[in-house]
């Protein structure tokens, strides 16, 4: 049934060998995952069943903390630009953890193709969050923020 934890868990068999970039796929309890990249990326997937979704996050890393105003301002900012982004938002950890990067993907119509476009954009995303908040903004550059369709395209 489309929608459901089982669909889920058969999509997640299927991830990892259809995948190119996909070092493994790692179960952890009946209903969280974390796949890990080629390049060590690493995205965890939790199904959440009101309403039906998978909600995708991943670590940017810690905020220094000469640029924590800085970098605090923009992970708020980034969270407005909810249209642009397609949803996805940021967050920390707690009062000293990490930044965080989420989003929730509907999993109504959640197809093999579609989570492959969904993980490899929130990837590139996040890897673009991370050097920003490693190397500041003179070294990366500010995050972009035209994330359009983020995980309508196949």
């Amino acid at each position: 049934m489309p929608g459901s934890l089982e669909s889920i868990q058969a999509l997640m068999k299927e991830l990892g060998p259809q995948m190119n970039n996909v070092d493994a796929v790692v179960q952890n309890g009946e209903s969280t995952w974390a796949v890990q990249f080629d390049d060590g990326a690493v995205v965890f997937l939790e199904w959440d069943e009101q309403p039906p979704r998978l909600v995708l996050s991943a670590e940017l890393g810690k905020i220094a903390e000469a640029r924590q105003l800085e970098v605090l301002r923009l992970l708020l900012s980034y969270n407005l630009l909810w249209r642009d982004t397609g949803g996805v938002k940021t967050a920390l950890g707690g009062p000293e953890g990490a930044a965080m990067l989420l989003y929730e993907c509907s999993a109504d119509s959640l197809t093999l193709a579609v989570l492959q476009t969904v993980l490899e954009n929130f990837c590139n995303s996040a890897q673009i969050w991370q050097r920003y908040i490693e190397q500041g903004p003179a070294e990366a550059g500010p995050p972009v923020f035209s994330l359009q369709d983020f995980g309508n395209r196949a």
